[in-house]
């Protein structure tokens, strides 16, 4: 079977910088998800490209990846595919050792504050553990497990063909013992000989300052027990953030709309903003402020992950018109109008998120 493109997955190409494939993926696994998506195949894709990220978001998988055609080592078509091919078998001996458990992945959804400021919470995960009663053994306490009589603990089965082309060869994994060359007699009545039982564990995470929606957390040794006392797979949490009432993210800035009077728009004044972290910040609008005119706040935005600083709070200017009037605000207003006149017209200004965007791309 031909590797997988991880490149063509996530739609980059081979040169694609690291925060090139954090966004392709990132926009994927929002579309993808089998917890938001109701698409025809969405989960097998979400797994695919995850798959994908996985191994291109490591350097040492990636450079592996380039170099062989996957993120674990040298790809190709060797003795064992051909054995297969020819005999139908499977020429590596079968491991009836410790494996390891499977990963686990699962998603949280955290709010914007959280993001900002890291926090530690817990998820409730469904696994498979190593089953108490008989310690992973499979076997009733009291019994053991013995060599398979069928297979005499190879785990396999060779069963020899003749044909006009020679003799043939099949391999196949034991019946009796399923492969494991144990031959269990009196099955834990806890886990029916599976080694393993199905539980839910409470596990602890640490959310860090600055992670984003999209970004993957993985917590080592937290997915399934592995069999025959293997150790653990892996958990990975999925991270999605709400959406704030009064904030939105952009990258590592936070978006925030100021609504200030006609007259505070014209003169000007100094005023204060809420920021997300509850407290207030000081902002001076200046004389002749436009709609759609952004302010910046350094540092009060987003924490970048993983240290260096944090974002700029960027408050978007919207001027309200009254919607009654006093006598002597109408007055006032009708003497403006004629000491003012009215604004020159232009057509193609744009909406408000237009603005906001080219407000970012000159930034």
């Amino acid at each position: 079977m031909p590797p997988k493109d991880y490149y063509a997955l996530l739609g980059v190409q081979r040169d694609a910088t690291d925060d090139a494939i954090r966004s392709a993926y990132r926009k994927l696994a929002r579309q993808y998800h089998p917890d938001v998506s109701t698409e025809a195949g969405a989960p097998d894709r979400f797994k695919e490209v995850t798959e994908a990220y996985e191994v291109l978001s490591d350097p040492e998988r990636r450079q592996r990846y380039d170099m062989f055609g996957n993120g674990d080592g040298a790809a190709g078509f060797g003795i064992d595919d051909l054995f297969n091919t020819f005999f139908g078998g499977d020429a590596r001996r079968r491991d009836r050792g410790p494996s390891r458990g499977a990963d686990l992945r699962l998603a949280l959804e955290i709010e914007l504050i959280d993001a900002v400021r890291g926090a530690e919470q817990e998820v409730l995960v469904p696994r498979l553990e190593t089953c108490e009663r008989c310690a992973g053994s499979g076997a009733e306490p009291g019994s053991s497990a013995s060599t398979c009589a069928t297979c005499s603990g190879r785990g396999e089965i060779r069963q020899v063909q003749q044909s006009v082309f020679g003799r043939f060869v099949n391999v196949s994994a034991c019946p009796r013992c399923g492969g494991t060359g144990r031959s269990i007699d009196r099955p834990c009545t806890t886990c029916r000989g599976e080694g393993r039982e199905r539980t839910e564990r409470r596990v602890s995470l640490s959310i860090p300052p600055g992670i984003d929606d999209g970004q993957q957390l993985r917590v080592q040794g937290q997915g399934e027990a592995g069999t025959r006392g293997g150790p653990h797979g892996d958990l990975y949490v999925l991270i999605r953030v709400q959406e704030h009432p009064a904030f939105r993210r952009e990258g590592d800035d936070l978006f925030h709309v100021l609504r200030i009077s006609p007259a505070q728009a014209a003169l000007g004044d100094e005023t204060s903003v809420r920021t997300i972290e509850g407290d207030q910040a000081k902002v001076k609008v200046p004389a002749g402020a436009q709609p759609g005119q952004i302010l910046r706040i350094r540092g009060k935005g987003v924490p970048r992950l993983g240290g260096g600083g944090r974002g700029d709070q960027l408050v978007y200017v919207e001027v309200v018109t009254p919607r009654s009037l006093s006598k002597e605000e109408r007055k006032l207003y009708q003497r403006l109008r004629e000491l003012g006149g009215e604004p020159e017209q232009q057509d193609g200004a744009g909406n408000v998120f237009d603005r906001i965007k080219e407000v970012f791309a000159n930034d």
